[in-house]
């Protein structure tokens, strides 16, 4: 800051008054700055000067291309500590951290001479030595040379800082004060005005009233529920003359509820809205009782009634307490309840069994005097932190029960313990003897490991029955070849036919020998799924069956379809099955029209009989629906038995075996598969795969 030691410099008049900032201004050599002397000030930036030097309001003056800074005193307050060294110093010096807002804003001025407004600007401003949030409403405007050109910007500006928070926090106690009504476990609403308009109203509040949330909020109450005007206008308007609140104990009212008129009771209290001194409207808490009074006055009606079934409840808790005295004697189930042990800081350091049965004390393996006196850390120092205190931990925290088996070597019996949460302080245990079920699952997997290798014995021996079994048949078959070509001069008709048939039987024998090992292969589950896209598996089916579809013409339309968990050979063997017995079985002398199409559904709109999980769990379905011959209805689930053939093999050629590998590939992958069908108008076999998760 450049101080000028001239004094009473006629031509600087123009800066009389202005307080200390007229002081600091007359007192500055301005010569040092960009601008020049103060005494060769242009007309307009002296009047600018002149103007914001005698004004109470907030004011300073950007001068030149440099925006040289000069503000009177109301200004400086905004400044704070960068007064008085703004004075003199350019704007974008002295307003670095906010320049990229209020920089662009000068810069237009000072191009194009526009004028620009600011209200409630948020400035991040650093003016106490910190970053500080701060708001103000200010105006830039151009401030003319001599010639007539844009030199300078005049801000006129107000921090309303303190007003928009207040705002803000006005605006948050309304939001919070919002959320509360809407999420309180009762019933809440807001009336403002003396029309009493629901402003709010809660989730519970408009059951009560039986309104929806457009016939209700926004609408004058009396208006929503004329029926209750003759009952609620004389105390409304009492409140709001009072303006004093007041609790409504059992009150009775007449609501229209399912159209007619229903008498209702509630407890509720009045609050009433007083905003500066005058009462605005008021919140009603309510509760319906109606079901409690009514009951109640019923029973007042019957004091005999009452005192029956008051007796009646009595005889029926002490039932059920000894019931629970008799369960907790007589059951086979150990069952006892632990009490958790604190320290100061509310952290668990010990528990103590204040109630067990006889079972729960013989399953422990404790005497009854040691199991019920001593402390859970006493009977086993290395209790805590032990899994078993991390499962009860666990269980308290979270609520949800945890279950563990484990063997007793002296008692030879494996037992279940199940622990559940009674409150935060407590833990029920229930033990279980689970001996025979142990010994059958540990026995069950004993089977399932000699199923596995008798599946694998069963895989070799079909590879060698396979072996064996077509070994003779190619010999008939390669002998009575060579036989029918020796004697095929002296064959008569019948003698040929013989051999033709001889041949067509050894033909389908071989067929059968490599069906029946592809359904030993694919009854096998397989051990590891990879993606596959069934999109790839159909058009490597109809690359297979592309001959057979160009003999009969068919016409073949396939939709996309999905990609699923599985093994590529099964599922493609059991899709060229599906699509070649819709070309087999095709109506004589019509080409076959077939449609694979895909879709998506839930399992419980299915029609399938599905678990209850399943019933939950979406399905990709793939339908393979053509125009040939169908079937009746009740052979819909009798193709799919092995051998099972609805034709002579001199109509359709087959071994009956195709659908039954079909389904046993579809069981493989969690699937289902269904048929539909009706004579003469062909038939659609749907297969449904579980969408992996």
């Amino acid at each position: 800051m450049h101080i000028n030691p001239k004094k009473n410099n006629p031509g600087i008049s123009f800066l009389q008054g202005g307080g200390e900032m007229g002081n600091l201004i007359r007192n500055f050599d301005w010569s040092q700055t960009p601008i020049g002397g103060a005494d060769t000030w242009p007309q307009n930036l002296r009047i600018a000067v002149n103007i914001l030097l005698n004004s109470q309001f907030p004011m300073f003056v950007w001068w030149g291309p440099e925006l040289i800074t000069i503000y009177n005193d109301a200004y400086h307050v905004i400044a704070g500590d960068k007064h008085p060294k703004a004075l003199g110093e350019s704007g974008p010096k002295v307003w670095a951290e906010i320049w990229d807002v209020v920089g662009p804003l000068a810069n237009k001025v000072m191009q194009d001479g526009t004028s620009t407004w600011a209200e409630d600007q948020l400035l991040m401003i650093n003016r106490h030595g910190y970053v500080e949030e701060s708001y103000f409403t200010f105006s830039y405007s151009p401030v003319f040379d001599d010639a007539g050109a844009v030199s300078g910007v005049f801000c006129a500006c107000t921090e309303t800082t303190e007003k928009v928070l207040a705002a803000k926090k006005i605006k948050e106690s309304e939001q919070r004060f919002r959320t509360m009504v809407m999420q309180s476990p009762v019933a809440i609403a807001v009336f403002r005005g003396h029309n009493f308009v629901a402003e709010l109203a809660n989730n519970l509040y408009l059951p009560l009233v039986r309104r929806t949330h457009e016939e209700f909020v926004g609408k004058p109450l009396f208006e929503s529920l004329p029926e209750a005007r003759e009952t609620l206008e004389p105390l409304a308007k009492e409140l709001m003359r009072t303006g004093k609140s007041f609790p409504a104990t059992e009150f009775e009212i007449q609501l229209n509820r399912n159209g007619q008129l229903e008498t209702c009771y509630f407890n509720s209290v009045w609050e009433p809205f007083i905003e500066n001194d005058v009462v605005d409207g008021f919140i009603i808490v309510a509760h319906e009782i109606t079901g409690q009074v009514v009951a109640r006055k019923k029973l007042e009606d019957s004091e005999a009634e009452l005192q029956k079934k008051v007796q009646e409840r009595t005889a029926d808790l002490e039932k059920q307490n000894n019931l629970l005295d008799n369960i907790l004697t007589y059951s086979s189930n150990g069952i006892s309840v632990s009490e958790m042990i604190r320290d100061k800081n509310g952290e668990i350091i010990d528990a103590m069994t204040i109630l067990a049965n006889e079972a729960a004390i013989r399953f422990t393996g404790l005497p009854k005097d040691i199991y019920l006196t001593k402390s859970a850390v006493e009977i086993d120092p290395n209790l805590i932190g032990s899994p078993y205190y991390q499962m009860c931990i666990k269980t308290l925290e979270t609520g949800e029960p945890s279950l563990i088996q484990y063997y007793l070597d002296f008692t030879r019996k494996w037992l279940e313990l199940t622990v559940s949460k009674m409150d935060d302080d407590h833990l029920i245990h229930i033990f279980t003897d689970v001996t025979s079920i142990k010994e059958s699952q540990l026995q069950l997997e004993k089977y399932v490991e000699d199923l596995k290798r008798s599946n694998a014995n069963l895989e070799e021996f079909a590879y060698a029955a396979s072996h064996d079994l077509k070994e003779p048949i190619r010999k008939i078959h390669f002998f009575a070849d060579r036989l029918k070509k020796s004697l095929a001069s002296r064959l008569s008709e019948e003698e040929i036919q013989y051999f033709e048939r001889m041949e067509m039987a050894s033909t389908r024998m071989g067929s059968l020998i490599d069906d029946l090992l592809n359904y030993s292969q694919f009854s096998l589950r397989p051990k590891l799924f990879e993606e596959v896209n069934l999109d790839q598996i159909i058009k490597l089916v109809l690359n297979d069956l592309d001959l057979e579809a160009e003999i009969k013409k068919a016409k073949i339309t396939v939709e996309k379809l999905f990609a699923i968990q599985g093994h590529h050979r099964q599922l493609q063997q059991a899709f060229q099955n599906l699509v070649s017995n819709a070309l087999k079985y095709s109506k004589p002398g019509q080409s076959p029209d077939i449609k694979i199409t895909g879709s998506k559904i839930t399992g419980k709109n299915s029609g399938l009989n599905l678990s209850a999980n399943e019933q939950q769990s979406d399905f990709y379905v793939i339908s393979i629906q053509d125009n040939g011959i169908g079937f009746e209805p009740k052979d819909a689930e009798r193709i799919f038995n092995v051998f099972t053939r609805l034709h002579g093999n001199a109509e359709y050629k087959g071994t009956g075996i195709g659908l039954s590998i079909t389904r046993k590939v579809i069981e493989n992958h969690n699937g289902y598969i269904i048929a539909e069908g009706n004579p003469g108008e062909g038939a659609t076999l749907k297969v449904y795969f579980p969408v992996p998760a």
